[in-house]
């Protein structure tokens, strides 16, 4: 039987595992390797970070796939031409599907990798609320208003969205813990002229006015220089400024896995492969015809525009169900060992479904085809599309998950 091994269990192979035809796990053996027993919702992390939400986006992988997918617990190390390197042990594959996911990317600004925190999977996020409610512990302590300031360094979609899921849980804080909220200082710092720059104009400036509401400070124009101990140092309008706080997040920048950059058997830029519309790695010394790269590590160009698709839970989840039909294919022609023509294979295009950003509960601005929106609306319509995917991984009970 043919080895079919995936590895990370983020969107892209969650939504390959659930919507591919059952009958294809007696016809090959399935493996998903991850390094934690759960699949969790990176769109949900920077509430896990502010501390509105915890548990409730985890879902456990056992309770998910089907009880043919062996399940390996492992952290992947690299990747070879038919062996993937774990950290406790080799494993061999025909068909390989790399789906592992981001990590934070310091664009070699000095200071990051050491005084920042970045939400890179749940075991960061819980890790920055720890410092938060560390930090406020110790402003009452000591009385050091630095423990009361937050520099949140990125205004892309993370970044806001942090930013005012944090204003808002902070004054819930502050309330209980008996602090002046008026003391707090939020900032967001974005190099570029304006905040979320894949919406319009109009959009933005309704993000900024709701940002200003919840007791954010927003810098545009604000490229950082270096990140110190207690501090950041930026340059605005060819003056140098340093901000000071105490719990400094990195949202400015993500790239693909570190494996990617590890294993030579990749050409790759930024931890990403760039691959063709059929999802496989391209620009290659090697032939890969039986690797998919999907997700944070693929690098995929829009035909028409010229340009690297951002990704985006949206884009990873279409390709694990693309690859879905693609494998089904393959496979069923294995097993009546048949050859499928290249071109008789369809390829992968994306269809884009809009974009919504929250601002804080119960908010959010977005585009659902060419209509934008924002407000309670637009925080309705994030819910229902997040409840989906609860659904489609746990069932009815799962769309109502709670801490």
């Amino acid at each position: 039987m043919k080895k079919v091994l995936l590895l990370g269990a983020g969107y892209g192979n969650m939504a390959l595992l659930t919507a591919i035809n059952k009958d294809v796990f007696s016809q090959a053996e399935f493996t998903l390797i991850n390094n934690t027993p759960y699949h969790y919702k990176t769109i949900a992390l920077h509430d896990v970070a502010s501390g509105k939400h915890n548990r409730s986006v985890l879902f456990p992988l056992q309770d998910i796939i089907d009880d043919r997918v062996q399940l390996i617990e492992d952290s992947v190390v690299s990747i070879d031409s038919r062996n993937v390197q774990c950290q406790n042990g080799t494993y061999n594959y025909d068909y390989l599907v790399v789906g592992l996911g981001f990590s934070s990317d310091s664009f070699g600004i000095p200071g990051v990798g050491i005084y920042t925190q970045s939400i890179t999977s749940y075991d960061s996020a819980k890790n920055i609320h720890k410092t938060i409610e560390e930090r406020l512990q110790a402003y009452i302590n000591e009385k050091d208003s630095k423990n009361l300031a937050f520099i949140v360094c990125g205004g892309g979609f993370t970044g806001i969205e942090f930013a005012g899921s944090l204003a808002q849980e902070i004054k819930k804080q502050c309330e209980t813990r008996g602090i002046d909220f008026s003391l707090v200082q939020i900032y967001c710092i974005e190099a570029m002229p304006k905040i979320l720059p894949m919406f319009s104009e109009n959009l933005m400036q309704i993000a900024l006015k709701r940002l200003k509401e919840l007791g954010v400070i927003v810098l545009t124009n604000s490229k950082i220089l270096e990140c110190k101990m207690g501090c950041v140092v930026i340059e605005k309008e060819g003056t140098q400024e340093e901000i000071y706080a105490n719990s400094i997040i990195w949202t400015a920048g993500v790239k693909g896995n570190e494996v990617i950059a590890n294993s030579t058997f990749f050409k790759s830029g930024r931890s990403k492969v760039e691959i063709d519309t059929w999802l496989k790695p391209i620009n290659q010394e090697h032939v890969m015809d039986n690797i998919f790269v999907i997700g944070d590590c693929a690098a995929l160009k829009d035909e028409q525009t010229g340009r690297f698709y951002p990704p985006t839970a949206q884009l990873a989840k279409q390709q694990g169900e693309y690859l879905a039909q693609i494998l089904e294919m393959l496979l069923y022609a294995a097993h009546k060992n048949e050859q499928i023509q290249h071109e008789l294979i369809p390829q992968f295009q994306f269809q884009s479904r809009g974009s919504i950003c929250s601002i804080g509960a119960g908010y959010a601005i977005g585009v659902a085809g060419t209509k934008e929106m924002h407000g309670y609306i637009a925080n309705i319509l994030k819910w229902l599309i997040e409840s989906k995917w609860n659904y489609e991984l746990g069932g009815f009970s799962a769309v109502f998950k709670e801490d």
